[in-house]
């Protein structure tokens, strides 16, 4: 059925008070080889661990994550941390000393992982225990005195 109304957008388009225009203009930022970095706070603050990413829409937003220095904060870094040198290794696969740093995070956040896990009970649904399946017994981590017991 083809829409009679002037005024509406097409099928590429989207709405704009008073008139159309394309959904999207896709922006792909890269960097160059030995790329500055952030330091841990401030990428974690920044949603990137690369300066050079960081949008200027990113910006307008101030982090909202108020995260004392416990193991589930630490987690919560170190995957962050994995998931930006992963794909700053997928455009720089030469880079040894970020793939030595991503093979140290990740071996660490296992490790962590696996510790938290034997005080606070699973992370994930997929964490199965010998205990069986335990996702949903309480305590929650987050019911417990200052996140930690």
């Amino acid at each position: 059925m083809e829409n009679t109304n002037p005024n509406a957008c097409s099928a590429m388009e989207g709405g704009l008070p008073g008139k159309c225009a394309n959904l999207a203009f896709p922006y792909i930022a890269m960097q160059g080889m030995n790329a500055e970095r952030y330091d841990q706070a401030q990428a974690l603050a920044a949603g990137t661990l690369f300066p050079g990413l960081n949008l200027p829409f990113f910006k307008a937003v101030k982090s909202k994550m108020n995260c004392d220095n416990t193991a589930l904060c630490e987690l919560m870094a170190l995957s962050f941390a994995i998931t930006e040198l992963g794909l700053y290794l997928d455009t720089h696969q030469n880079d040894k000393e970020a793939l030595a740093l991503y093979t140290d995070y990740v071996s660490l956040a296992k490790e962590g992982k696996k510790r938290y896990e034997a005080a606070y009970g699973p992370l994930q649904q997929t964490s199965v225990t010998t205990a069986g399946y335990t996702w949903l017994n309480n305590p929650w981590p987050w019911e417990l005195e200052g996140g930690n017991r």
